[in-house]
């Protein structure tokens, strides 16, 4: 095969290579794990056992990766470390095309003229990927499955050219943080009422609390109310999916960061969305839309690259592959079918499993913080603490000292812990492709820097 040899070493992040000059690796080619020498006084570097990469095709022998770092970061998140395998080993030839799906089209001779009938390769990957979303996150066979481009900030913009359907009542948008705040940025473009019948109050020293449902007001005359299952710059998570009658206006759900993480009753909603880079690998946006909700006239100034009519909602067969308005996101469509395949039944198995999983060692990390007599802090109510973003504070939020926390942690290999720009302090984003091994790397070094930093 061919040896896809980049020069991994190099392209560790500056405070890491600037902390390891040297790299011990113990047990041989076929064991052990790799040591990376901090450089930091009283830090005891992080060890990881080795990544695999495969050279060549489908079938090629993998060879050791020894500097995969614990990446903490937001979005591009990490990837399980056996998605990047599989998509490394039929990078330059996907199953025998004598290409890579990087460089694949789409298209076939025939036109679009078969729609749901793939003719080849990327066709047919693009169905099975579709089908595999439905079997994982248990889609009705009413509601259709889009590969759009965008993100969820696109997403913004669309929900309303698409399903307010000329209502002069406008929408709802439920304000749970800082992407609630951007999505009532984006309606207010196309209508002139946007209501919003929840608040989670951020004040000093009140904890953040998602109000009970009740107390909602929800307008029974809106087009659709929005939604964010999980804020990821405060940390405040929907566990589960809301009680929502028939009665009431559609429900939206913003599920960038909770998409398979945990079961969500999509049945409940009216669409569902998820913008890639959390859970669903990056470069695509997954829209997931009861067909009913097609029927609703498009916004006259949507551009077809967000109606979703054009994307495949608008035929009567359902077709993922056919280049409407535009060469669908190929690539990013095959990691999602690789990221189904993990955490699927064959993998994880199943989206009940990937909750427990994910609720286990998030409770552990939050059992630190809340142990350590407050030198950790977070303000988010135990009832909707998230489990894709921890967010904290060190030592009161002394910046100085949150500096050192992120230095000295990317030193011992645990990178991208900051905050976000707008809240500051220390983020732990735990999305389902980052190991537990990392989540207990990071208790680790917190236990240890808090002894070492009073």
């Amino acid at each position: 095969g061919v040896l896809l040899n980049r020069g991994l070493a190099s392209l560790a992040p500056p405070s890491l290579a600037t902390a390891s000059t040297t790299l011990a690796t113990s047990g041989g080619a076929g064991g052990g794990g790799q040591r990376l020498r901090s450089g930091c006084p009283g830090l005891t570097p992080v060890i990881r056992q080795p990544t695999w990469r495969c050279s060549g095709g489908a079938g090629a022998r993998p060879t050791r990766v020894d500097n995969r770092v614990y990446n903490f970061g937001p979005g591009p998140g990490t990837l399980p470390d056996e998605v990047m395998v599989r998509a490394q080993a039929e990078l330059l030839n996907y199953r025998g095309s004598g290409m890579g799906l990087l460089e694949s089209t789409n298209l076939d001779a025939s036109g679009m003229t078969h729609p749901g009938e793939p003719r080849n390769e990327v066709q047919s990957m693009m169905i099975r990927t579709e089908q595999k979303t439905r079997d994982v996150l248990n889609v009705p066979d009413n509601y259709r499955v889009l590969f759009m481009w965008g993100g969820a900030v696109g997403q913004f913009a669309a929900v309303p050219m698409n399903l307010l359907g000329g209502s002069t009542a406008g929408c709802d948008i439920a304000d749970i943080g800082y992407w609630s705040q951007r999505a009532v940025t984006e309606a207010s473009k196309y209508t002139d009422t946007v209501h919003n019948p929840v608040t989670v109050q951020d004040e000093p020293g009140i904890p953040l609390s998602i109000p009970d449902r009740a107390t909602w007001s929800v307008r029974p005359d809106a087009a659709y109310v929005h939604l964010c299952l999980n804020e990821t710059v405060t940390g405040v998570e929907f566990l589960t999916d809301p009680e929502w009658s028939n009665d009431l206006p559609p429900l939206i759900a913003d599920a960038t960061s909770t998409l398979l993480s945990r079961p969500i009753d999509i049945a409940r909603y009216g669409a569902v969305f998820a913008s890639g880079g959390k859970n669903v690998p990056a470069g695509m946006t997954l829209v997931i839309v009861r067909e009913d909700l097609l029927d609703l006239p498009v916004h006259p100034h949507c551009p077809a690259i967000l109606d979703y009519r054009e994307n495949g909602g608008g035929k009567a067969v359902p077709s993922v592959f056919e280049s409407m308005p535009n060469t669908p996101p190929v690539f990013a469509t095959w990691m999602l079918e690789l990221m189904l395949d993990h955490v699927g039944p064959d993998g994880l198995g199943g989206l009940a499993a990937v909750e427990a999983r994910m609720v286990a060692r998030t409770d552990r990390l939050y059992a630190e913080i809340d142990a350590s007599d407050g030198y950790y802090t977070n303000t988010v109510d135990a009832s909707c603490r998230s489990r894709m973003n921890v967010p904290f504070r060190v030592r009161g939020g002394d910046r100085a000292v949150e500096a050192r926390f992120i230095a000295e942690a990317a030193a011992a290999g645990m990178v991208h812990l900051f905050g976000h720009p707008v809240r500051g302090g220390i983020r732990a984003t735990t999305y389902v492709g980052l190991p537990n091994a990392a989540i207990d790397a990071l208790i680790d070094f917190m236990t240890r820097f808090r002894q070492e930093n009073p």
